[in-house]
C-alpha cells in the first residue's frame, strides 16, 4: 500500500465516525448521542502521528465514561445553576486531572458537556462509551498494521504544590470568564472544549501556547466551518445534520493537516456547531474567540510567566 494512502487513512476514518455518529442520533431521534470529544479523542489518538495526550487505552475509556455518567448526575441532582455547577465540576477534574496518571485532558469535557447542554439522558455516557471504545480499538488496529507507532505509557503524577497552585488558578479563571458569559447571555465563551483548551495550554511546557495568534486562528476556523456547514446544508437547506456534520469534518480535518497542528479542542469545537441552539449558530465563532482569546491572554498573564519564574529559580 503506498505511503501516502496509508496517511490517508485515519483522516477517512475519523470522517466516518463522525458521519455514524450523527447518522445515528438523527435515525433514532436521540440526539444525546452526538458527543462532540469524540473528535477530539479521534485527532489526538489516531490522526496525529504522535499521541497527544500521556495516556494509555484503558485510561481513556474509564475517564471519558466516568465523567460522562458524573455530569448527567449533575444535571439531574439540580443542586445548583448551571454556571455554578459548571465551576464545581471543573474543579474537581482539576483534582481527577492531577491524580490520574495522564496529562489527558477531555474528560473535562465530557463531564462539562451535559451540565452546559442540560443532559438528562444516560444515553449521553452510553455514546461516550461506545465511541470512545471504537477510537481506542482504532487505535490498536492502526499499531497492528503499522499505520501508527507504539508509545511507552508511564503513569505521571501532576500533584506538586505547583500543579495545586495551577488548578486553583484555573478555577478562579473560569470563574471570571464565565461569569461575564453567562452575564451577557453568550455562554459558549466557555464552551466545554475551551475548557479542556484552557487546562493544556496552562500547563508547563505546552506548545500550542508558544504560537498563541495560530492557535487561536485555528480554533475560530474550525468553529466557523462547524457554524457554516450547519447553518447552510442543515438549517436553510434543510439538508440532514449527517451531511452537514460529515462535510465540517473534511473541512475540520483539512485545516488541520495543512496547519500541522493536531489540537484536539478544535475537532470538538468543529462538530459542537451541530448541537448547540440554533439561535446560537451564527454568533458561535465570535463565542469561541472571545473565549480562546480570554483563556490564551490568561494562559500568558498568570501561567507562563509563573512558569518562567519557577524555571529560572530551579536552574
Amino acid at each position: 500500500m503506498k505511503e501516502k494512502t496509508i496517511k490517508l487513512i485515519p483522516y477517512v476514518v475519523t470522517v466516518m465516525l463522525v458521519t455514524f455518529m450523527v447518522a445515528a442520533a438523527e435515525i433514532s431521534g436521540e440526539s444525546e448521542i452526538i458527543f462532540p470529544e469524540i473528535t477530539a479523542l479521534a485527532i489526538g489518538y489516531i490522526v496525529a502521528e504522535k499521541r497527544s495526550w500521556h495516556v494509555n487505552s484503558t485510561r481513556i475509556v474509564v475517564l471519558i465514561t466516568l465523567c460522562a455518567i458524573a455530569g448527567v448526575l449533575i444535571v439531574r441532582s439540580r443542586f445548583a445553576g448551571i454556571l455554578p455547577e459548571i465551576l464545581i465540576a471543573f474543579a474537581v477534574c482539576q483534582l481527577v486531572f492531577m491524580y490520574s496518571g495522564t496529562t489527558f485532558a477531555p474528560f473535562v469535557s465530557a463531564v462539562i458537556l451535559p451540565i452546559m447542554m442540560q443532559t438528562e439522558s444516560f444515553v449521553y455516557p452510553a455514546a461516550a462509551f461506545v465511541l470512545t471504545l471504537i477510537i481506542v480499538a482504532l487505535h490498536t488496529l492502526f499499531l497492528k498494521c503499522g499505520i501508527r507507532s507504539d508509545e511507552d505509557y508511564v503513569p505521571k503524577r501532576l500533584n506538586s504544590k505547583t500543579d495545586y497552585i495551577d488548578a486553583v488558578l484555573r478555577v478562579i479563571s473560569v470563574g471570571v470568564v464565565g461569569t461575564v458569559a453567562f452575564l451577557s447571555g453568550y455562554r459558549f465563551v466557555i464552551a466545554p472544549p475551551l475548557l479542556v483548551a484552557f487546562t493544556e495550554f496552562s500547563r508547563p511546557g505546552n506548545k500550542a501556547r508558544n504560537k498563541p495568534f495560530k492557535t487561536i486562528a485555528l480554533v475560530t476556523m474550525c468553529a466557523v466551518i462547524g457554524a457554516l456547514c450547519r447553518y447552510f446544508i442543515n438549517i436553510s437547506l434543510a439538508m440532514p445534520l449527517t451531511v452537514a456534520a460529515a462535510v465540517a469534518a473534511v473541512l475540520l480535518l483539512a485545516v488541520i493537516h495543512k496547519s500541522r497542528m493536531f489540537m484536539p479542542p478544535a475537532g470538538a469545537i468543529t462538530i459542537l456547531a451541530m448541537i448547540i441552539p440554533e439561535t446560537a449558530v451564527m454568533t458561535f465563532p465570535v463565542q469561541i474567540l472571545c473565549g480562546a482569546g480570554s483563556f490564551m491572554l490568561l494562559t500568558h498573564i498568570i501561567f507562563k510567566s509563573r512558569h518562567d519564574k519557577l524555571q529560572k529559580e530551579n536552574m
